[in-house]
């Protein structure tokens, strides 16, 4: 009896001493316009982060969230949904493409996912001013 109680407590104390995994997904948007007007775009996001994955592997042969065991293809199909919902609401919401957008690439991972696109549309002088930012090389040459 004594025996099962202190393995007990010694699962327990080992289980709070555990890291909890990450939580939350990391996005970020970087938006790039060109000399001739063009507007690209890059969209990426993570689940948990490189040191603390949000999904830890499970040796049972897939990725855990602590409730379901995943397999590897599952959470890809799952970020491939969350690219296909997620940029056009992005883009939507930040008014960056209002014609619409080409894919040009997309690298979907089982933690992560990241798209590249360009805007239909040509940039504004508004579009400039809201979203160019001058780059290091550029920035420096300004008196």
């Amino acid at each position: 009896m004594r025996f099962t109680v202190f393995i007990f407590l010694l699962g327990l104390v080992q289980a709070c001493a555990s890291n909890a995994p990450a939580s939350g997904t990391q996005e970020r948007f970087t938006p790039q316009i060109l000399d001739n007007g063009t507007k690209l775009f890059r969209y990426e996001f993570s689940r948990g982060d490189k040191l603390r994955p949000i999904l830890a592997y499970d040796q049972a042969g897939g990725f855990s969230d602590g409730r379901d065991v995943y397999s590897a293809e599952e959470l890809r199909r799952k970020n491939e949904r969350h690219l296909r919902f997620a940029v056009p609401r992005l883009l939507e919401e930040n008014g960056y493409c209002r014609e619409g957008f080409y894919t040009l690439d997309t690298l979907i991972g089982y933690g992560n996912a990241s798209l590249r696109g360009e805007c239909k549309e040509a940039a504004t002088a508004e579009d400039r001013a809201r979203f160019d930012k001058p780059s290091e090389q550029s920035a420096s040459k300004q008196p």
